[in-house]
């Protein structure tokens, strides 16, 4: 099925060049060609193309680039119906000829002036980029057409892979070149004089929140006191073994107030996290007053529960400093274990919790919290119990 032909003169000729009544001949037998009509054969777009008379031996095969070429301006013919259609066409305002270009008599949106069709054949060293920007600042879309886009007598059009004169062809500049005065100042205005202002945290503040940006003791457990002043008064181990271990350090500030730290570390990844809140004189009495009501709760049935809510034990609260407040509780996840949360708000309702999974004998190990608690606020009037999860109790020291 050849797509490349002569005149009698000699010219070569595409299908898209010559009319029905034209008389054209092959270039390799040199017999007459008669010319066939793009249409559809079984569904499928057939081009436009030559044909020998019926008997003829010779196969007719043409120049690769021409078949693809008149393809490709059939194409475009049946895309584009009133567009004019030329192949080997120099482009206005450009040096380039474009192997097929479809030209509209008015600019067609989103298309502009027309589209052209580069065939990527045998000619890979095409540079591709600055032609397709020749074409766009010309105002003419491009479609770069490999040979997979080819299959039988069709081409494939991809629409999506169109490049339109907008915004493709818009050129990108830089600076304020060109603009009022007024625009040029708001685009690139003068560099502003540094103003620094010097804004002082309350202490309350500070001692409500700044703690948790650097544990106090970072860096000095080892040693139980800071170069600032920190000091650990004592540490309670509620979890010493496993892969999640917890404890609680009690601390004492540089201003004589007193803090527990609540920590909890995993030993395969290493990440730690911890919740530092303050306590004061009223502390120790409840304290006891939550070992109590531990020990009860533990004793209730509620403790085995396997609800869809959340059941809660015993709790303590306790106001650190005016601006927040915290509370220690023995709460059961639904359908879950039980927990030890601790939790602290501050007045604008915002909350920061620290919780660990309950193991046996944490109870029991927590109520070793009661004797630095003592050292430091004074004995309590009721002695108490040092009570167990099982309801039992050893005399406190």
């Amino acid at each position: 099925m050849p797509y490349l032909a002569m005149r009698p003169n000699g010219d070569r000729v595409l299908p898209l060049d010559v009319g029905d009544d034209d008389t054209i001949l092959c270039p390799l037998c040199e017999e007459s060609l008669g010319v066939r009509r793009s249409h559809y054969n079984r569904g499928r777009f057939v081009s436009k193309h030559f044909v020998h008379p019926r008997g003829s031996e010779c196969p007719g095969e043409s120049n690769l680039h021409a078949k693809l070429k008149t393809i490709a301006a059939m194409k475009l013919r049946e895309v584009f119906e009133t567009a004019s259609v030329d192949h080997e066409r120099q482009i206005p305002g450009t040096n380039r000829i474009a192997d097929v270009i479809a030209t509209f008599s008015t600019e067609l949106y989103p298309f502009g002036k027309g589209v052209i069709v580069e065939i990527q054949h045998k000619h890979a060293e095409k540079e591709i980029g600055s032609i397709t920007g020749e074409y766009l600042n010309a105002g003419y879309s491009v479609f770069w057409a490999y040979q997979s886009d080819f299959e039988g007598h069709d081409m494939a059009f991809a629409e999506h892979r169109v490049k339109r004169p907008w915004p493709h062809a818009v050129p990108l500049v830089g600076g304020v070149d060109g603009y009022p005065d007024p625009v040029q100042r708001l685009l690139d205005p003068e560099p502003a004089e540094e103003v620094r202002l010097e804004v002082p945290f309350p202490t309350e503040y500070l001692r409500a929140h700044a703690l948790e940006v650097i544990p106090p003791l970072r860096g000095h457990y080892d040693e139980g006191r800071s170069q600032e002043g920190w000091e650990r008064i004592d540490t309670v181990s509620l979890h010493g073994k496993g892969r999640e271990r917890a404890w609680v350090n009690v601390l004492r500030s540089p201003s004589n107030h007193i803090f527990l730290e609540f920590w909890k570390k995993d030993t395969k990844d290493g990440e730690s996290e911890y919740l530092i809140t303050h306590i004061g004189s009223e502390f120790p009495e409840r304290f006891e007053e939550f070992m109590e009501d531990a020990r009860t709760w533990f004793s209730s049935e509620d403790v085995d529960q396997q609800v869809a809510h959340w059941v809660g034990g015993a709790s303590l609260s306790f106001r650190g400093t005016a601006l927040c407040e915290s509370w220690l509780s023995l709460v059961k996840v639904p359908f879950g274990p039980v927990k030890f949360v601790v939790a602290r708000r501050d007045t604008k309702g915002n909350t920061r919790t620290w919780a660990v999974n309950y193991r046996s004998g944490d109870l029991g190990r927590l109520a070793a919290l009661r004797h630095p608690i003592r050292r430091l606020f004074g004995d309590i009037t009721d002695t108490g119990a040092a009570v167990t999860e099982t309801g039992g109790s050893t005399v406190a020291r």
